[in-house]
């Protein structure tokens, strides 16, 4: 892996933490600014509640005891006396009607003040976790591209991610013009003489089942979805339209290739799919790795989050924010635990990445920059941060991440490869960053 520790050690995550530990403190900050806007406005809301149903029983009572005081007079002798009377009891009325109309009008402004500010809060921490989604892949995230062709418009599609956290979301694909995939394409175009063998009817009479071959080079790749485990694409006669067949392939353990057959409308025929045999496979396979090839860059293509759900739930308007920051936390904290016990300086993160001729850039950031970040916040939200050990820059003494600390993974499955039993493909690089970084002049060797 091209980063290492601060020790020199293998960091077990090929990807800039650095970057991402500040990333993610900002997204936790804003996260729990906007909770404690919505908790603020939840808890004004709740307790203005007691009081207007106060007010509303004491104006009621004083009309009653008024309306009551006033009934001696209402069967007097004095018809003028008992004209004062009707007149005082309906001024008291259309009075104490008014000033209660006057409570309800306030307790819907407040409550709708009150949705604004959670509508609000809820939209400004839903960015902030898209702007941070954007940028980084969480270790242990779990990415899936989708991508289906829309015809003459050429191809749309989305790539959706499975947290660690608990976050599922689903962002849309911006395909620039200059991209392969910017328009529909056929099959030769990656595979030219594409043929398979599939079961077929032959003869007149005894209408037997044989092998027989299927050329697919005329047909359009018409979509195509890949995981950490398979990869599926359905070719047809046209960019999206006609019949064709829907392949599922296995990127992993012996690369196994099902083939169906579709029909015009683009469902499936039959009910299973069949095993290509070895041969055939292979030549699926190869396909599958050239399509995965091109479309490899277009899981950085993420445009705009078009859905998220926290736990298999829609999120949860008041509370969700709070408990992604949390979760984020304490996904960050056993990392940046290690890095700091590694970097040999006790107010920074430093990390380092191979370069290249025995040389290594150094990548760090400060505590007291990360520390700076939560001070926004009011004290009573900071001490989530605690776990990340960023007193340390003050001189204050700042506990572990709470319980065990556990031992790092060694393989990330945010990565997703296809390799093949003769040519192994490589993950890409992270792009370098210029924000905290420093040539190391150690020039220490890289460690095998």
């Amino acid at each position: 892996m091209s980063h290492v520790f601060g020790d020199a050690t293998p960091f077990p995550y090929d990807i800039d933490y650095i970057e991402l530990s500040r990333h993610a403190v900002d997204c936790a900050v804003q996260l729990l600014s906007a909770q404690h806007a919505i908790a603020t406005a939840c808890e004004r809301a709740e307790a203005f509640g007691p009081a207007r149903s106060g007010e509303r029983a004491r104006l009621t009572a004083m009309a009653a005891a008024l309306v009551s005081s006033l009934e001696p007079f209402s069967s007097a002798d004095s018809a003028q006396t008992e004209r004062i009377s009707q007149r005082l009891r309906e001024c008291l009325d259309s009075t104490v009607t008014s000033e209660l109309a006057a409570i309800d009008r306030q307790a819907a402004d407040e409550s709708a003040q009150t949705q604004n500010i959670v509508t609000r809060s809820g939209e400004s921490a839903r960015r902030a976790l898209e702007t941070f989604l954007l940028r980084h892949d969480l270790p242990g995230t779990e990415l899936t591209l989708s991508w289906a062709s829309a015809g003459e418009q050429g191809y749309t599609g989305h790539v959706s991610l499975k947290t660690p956290v608990g976050i599922v979301a689903i962002f849309s694909l911006a395909i620039s013009p200059e991209h392969v995939w910017s328009r529909s394409r056929r099959l030769a175009e990656l595979e030219p003489g594409l043929e398979v063998h599939f079961p077929q009817q032959s003869g007149w009479l005894s209408k037997r089942v044989e092998m027989a071959p299927v050329k697919l080079d005329r047909y359009y790749l018409s979509a195509f979805r890949l995981d950490a485990a398979s990869a599926e694409f359905r070719m047809r006669k046209g960019a999206n339209s006609g019949s064709g067949y829907r392949v599922v392939v296995d990127l992993h353990g012996a690369h196994a290739v099902l083939l169906q057959p579709l029909l015009e409308d683009g469902s499936p025929d039959g009910d299973s799919p069949l095993c290509l045999d070895p041969e055939d496979s292979a030549q699926m396979f190869r396909l599958c790795k050239r399509v995965l090839d091109s479309t490899r860059s277009l899981f950085n293509a993420r445009q705009s989050m078009v859905s998220v759900e926290l736990d298999a739930e829609p999120l949860d308007e008041v509370k969700w924010s709070q408990i992604v920051a949390e979760r984020l936390l304490e996904q960050l904290a056993p990392v940046v635990y290690e890095i700091a016990l590694r970097s040999g300086a006790p107010t920074e993160l430093v990390l380092r990445r191979d370069v290249g001729g025995g040389r290594r850039e150094e990548v760090y950031v400060t505590k007291r920059e990360l520390y700076e970040k939560i001070l926004v916040l009011p004290p009573t939200r900071r001490g989530i941060f605690d776990q990340l050990g960023l007193g340390d820059a003050l001189g204050a003494s700042a506990p572990p991440p709470h319980g065990p600390r556990p031992a790092l993974d060694l393989m990330s499955s945010v990565s997703v490869d296809v390799v093949a039993e003769d040519e192994p493909v490589s993950a890409e690089d992270v792009p370098s960053r210029p924000r905290g970084r420093r040539p190391d002049t150690s020039s220490r060797p890289s460690p095998p």
